[in-house]
């Protein structure tokens, strides 16, 4: 049962090094486990030597599983197995299925055996607990979609932490904001771009500022910007939140494994011990210590579950350790994620994550910008810009011309010094930009040009 501060007190305090060395000796059982589950495992994990698992090291010959390995079996699906070739338990003894989101490509399903669901809730909870919830927390959840990993799974997992959970996703606008006044709502999930569209909005709706509500922790993900000192600034200041708490997570894994404590220093590994997280470099693949300053792509194993499991899954998610120890008592590593391979784009022989561009631009023009840009694309497969990159960004409607003018080179040219790229930034009136609750994108394609 969780205390007043930690949720997992003996896994939470645990020397890190310790708790990898535990995980670390599941590897073999778990190899024969799903080697005997499906053909589609037994052929994938063909070749893994894992008879001794006692470092990292030794799962090199543990091929990695990537998102076109989950999209390829499941395009073999049958009726006896809706989860395809790499579903490792029975049909009937799932008792849940969930979705990605499919913001960057085909939705791949997931499934969840009932240990499984008790494990998810049991392993998010941490992450809620962790960023700020619990009882008596009255929780406004925004995640329209019950079938994506934000949706069922966060609801579940907020009831755990002890939130009570008031699931406002898919109402109107104003609906939404009466029932935040209504209900004394204290604890707002939702993306960063999501939370400060909606707090603009509560004054419209009810004749008041979002800071004369409840809400006083803001929780948000699924996509960059709450580790992004600005924006955290920013939205705490529109909510008058005490904390911002980020979380993050993957729903081919768990849907929350890392979540910011009260220290704010980054975001705590609270997955452990369900999951094993490797640091790779993206490049030579070899194994990164974690250790501060350290960056590199997080690489998941899930080692109990029973339905979707997967084994050396690479995120394409890219940390940086912020820290080994925290005040809080957590020992897992604190991190920050500084960008999807995914969202990646190359100008000449550079490679720039949009994200790194919206903090520079935030950094230099916060208070006169929405918080709103993406990139422009000429098509979705777009990832090479010989072109100075076209950067969208919404200036708010009292800044003048001349100084929206001033205010973008200035942006461009300190993107160019501190990034070795060059953009080509364009000014927006507010509001041009979609906003929606789940999973903003950096970057789009016109439909026109």
């Amino acid at each position: 049962m969780p205390t007043d501060a930690l949720w997992d007190a003996d896994n939470d305090t645990r020397p890190w090094e310790e708790t990898q060395a535990a995980q670390l000796q599941q590897m073999p059982e778990l190899i024969r486990r799903l080697s005997a589950a499906s053909d589609g495992w037994r052929e994938h994990l063909q070749g893994a030597d894992v008879a001794d698992s006692a470092s990292l090291d030794s799962l090199a010959s543990i091929p990695f599983t990537t998102k076109d390995h989950l999209r390829a079996a499941q395009a073999q699906a049958t009726p006896g197995t809706p989860l395809g070739g790499l579903q490792a338990a029975p049909t009937g003894e799932l008792v849940q299925i969930i979705a990605s989101s499919g913001t960057t490509g085909t939705p791949v399903f997931f499934g969840l055996t009932d240990a499984d669901w008790g494990r998810w809730k049991h392993s998010i909870g941490n992450a809620f607990f962790t960023a700020g919830v619990r009882r008596p927390s009255i929780v406004a959840l925004t995640t329209g979609m019950p079938m994506v990993a934000g949706g069922i799974a966060y609801a579940d997992a907020i009831r755990e932490a002890g939130g009570t959970l008031a699931w406002v996703g898919g109402q109107t606008v104003p609906r939404t904001a009466t029932i935040l006044e209504r209900l004394g709502v204290d604890v707002f999930v939702g993306t960063a771009s999501f939370a400060t569209f909606f707090a603009d909005r509560v004054a419209e709706e009810l004749g008041k500022p979002a800071t004369d509500l409840s809400v006083r922790t803001i929780i948000g993900g699924g996509e960059p910007g709450f580790g992004v000192p600005e924006i955290r600034e920013k939205v705490a200041a529109a909510w008058g939140a005490t904390r911002v708490s980020e979380i993050m997570g993957l729903g081919d894994v768990l849907p929350a494994m890392w979540a910011e404590c009260p220290v704010g220093q980054g975001m705590h590994f609270t997955a452990a011990p369900s999951v094993l997280v490797e640091l790779i470099d993206p490049d030579t693949l070899g194994h990164v210590p974690w250790v501060p300053g350290a960056t590199g792509e997080a690489v998941y194993t899930t080692l109990l579950r029973e339905a979707s499991p997967v084994v050396r899954f690479r995120s394409r998610d890219h940390m940086h350790v912020t820290g080994v120890d925290c005040a809080c008592g957590r020992t897992s590593p604190t991190v920050r994620c500084i960008g999807r391979t995914d969202d990646m784009l190359i100008y000449k022989a550079m490679n720039v994550f949009p994200s790194a561009i919206r903090e520079i631009a935030l950094g230099i023009g916060e208070s006169r910008l929405t918080g709103a840009m993406r990139i422009r694309k000429d098509t979705a497969a777009q990832v090479r810009f010989d072109d100075p990159i076209p950067v969208e960004i919404e200036v708010r409607a009292d800044v003048p011309v001349a100084e929206q003018t001033a205010l973008l080179d200035t942006i461009a040219e300190q993107v160019r010094q501190q990034l070795r790229v060059r953009i080509r930034p364009e000014a927006l009136q507010p509001g041009t930009i979609p906003v929606g609750a789940y999973k903003n994108a950096l970057t789009y394609v016109p439909e026109t040009r």
